[in-house]
């Protein structure tokens, strides 16, 4: 049997493996394997398009560094951004299933993506099935994030909204190591927030305040902390089991900052939440 591999510190892999290494213990062999498959790398400018709606998909991409979005703009000239890319994140895992781009997608910061062609990802499930479920997991955490998402827009309120997504940002960010337990860089304008959630500008600004000023959220500049955890993730709802149980395979999260005790925290306050829920239910 392989060897599974452990994370000691930042920098040992590139954020997409540490994103996988949250789902399958990966051999020192996948590890290589993966890794020199993302020698090919193209940097992209912010606000440049790495998939434009209706182009045809030719490879998928590995997010090394930097956010990216993918958005629809109606007729009206109204932009709804569906997803944001984070490191690690994969984009177009289904390009062996549709031919051409229904969304575009573009880079929110300067981001820096391998390029993995169908060929490669076809060699995966053949000779690699760890990693090819680790990637199918991938694609699977995705849509349990836009499903999490239709439920913001549907039955949540402008508070709930904004606190469960910077909650998920967040804890997203902390599982590759591009956060600490005490906060995160937000890279998104009010404006990109709003064409996320549903909101008004005026409204993410008004909301953001209240949030502030109940001691859920502390903003300064950029930088976005979350005084009282607990609190936050009771007022949104928030159940982490949409971002795969943090309770991880391997110590892809173990860092010096208590990043690993914070997402752990953050698990164990989501099922006493749900087991809650279901007493009540009975």
């Amino acid at each position: 049997m392989p060897e599974p591999i452990e994370f000691a510190h930042d920098g040992d892999v590139s954020p997409p493996l540490r994103r996988l290494g949250q789902s399958v213990l990966l051999s020192q062999d996948e590890v290589a394997f993966f890794e020199n498959m993302q020698a090919n790398r193209i940097a992209y400018a912010k606000n440049e398009a790495l998939i434009s709606e209706g182009d045809d998909y030719r490879c998928c991409f590995a997010l090394r560094k930097g956010w990216a979005i993918s958005s629809r703009m109606t007729m009206a000239g109204r932009r709804q951004i569906l997803s944001v890319y984070l490191p690690g994140d994969f984009i177009g895992l289904h390009i062996n299933f549709h031919r051409r781009a229904i969304y575009t997608v573009s880079a929110l910061t300067p981001v820096e993506a391998a390029l993995i062609e169908p060929m490669r990802l076809i060699e995966i499930q053949q000779r690699w099935p760890v990693l090819a479920a680790g990637m199918d997991w991938s694609a699977v955490r995705a849509t349990n994030i836009l499903s999490e998402h239709n439920v913001s827009l549907g039955a949540r309120t402008a508070q709930e909204r904004i606190l469960h997504f910077y909650l998920e940002l967040w804890c997203r960010l902390m599982l590759v190591g591009e956060a600490s337990s005490e906060g995160f860089d937000m890279k998104m304008t009010q404006e990109q927030v709003a064409n996320t959630l549903g909101l008004s500008v005026v409204h993410v600004n008004k909301t953001l305040k209240a949030l502030v000023k109940k001691g859920l959220l502390k903003i300064e500049g950029r930088r976005v902390e979350v005084p009282d955890v607990a609190m936050a993730v009771r007022m949104a709802d928030f159940d982490a089991a949409f971002l795969d149980s943090f309770r991880l395979a391997n110590d892809a999260s173990t860092r010096r900052d208590g990043t690993r005790d914070m997402l752990e925290a953050i698990d164990e306050l989501t099922d006493e939440m749900m087991e809650r829920r279901s007493e009540a239910a009975e």
